[in-house]
């Protein structure tokens, strides 16, 4: 299972029609509206880094009135050298 953040920025007066569809995508397990630069932060999980590409792009770009998105796919990586240090 791979999971990633995703920051979305939409028009402005779309953001509660971005939200209601948002918030029925099944891969989001956590959609949190902000105030600033960015008007939300989802975060999803799909099977690989494959899936989430598809899901940023075929659900989450593809919503009129989403002008950009940057996603930050989590570091499995970095979770298994944890573990090596922290066993030493």
């Amino acid at each position: 299972m791979t999971k990633a953040i995703i920051l979305i920025v939409v028009e402005p007066s779309l953001e509660l029609e971005i939200y209601e569809k948002l918030l029925k995508l099944e891969e989001a397990f956590e959609v949190t509206p902000v105030l600033g630069t960015v008007d939300f932060i989802v975060k999803v999980k799909g099977s690989d880094h494959n899936e989430i590409a598809t899901i940023v792009i075929k659900k989450i770009r593809a919503l009129k009135g989403v002008t950009s998105t940057k996603t930050f796919i989590e570091d499995e990586f970095l979770k298994e050298l944890e573990g090596l240090y922290s066993s030493s």
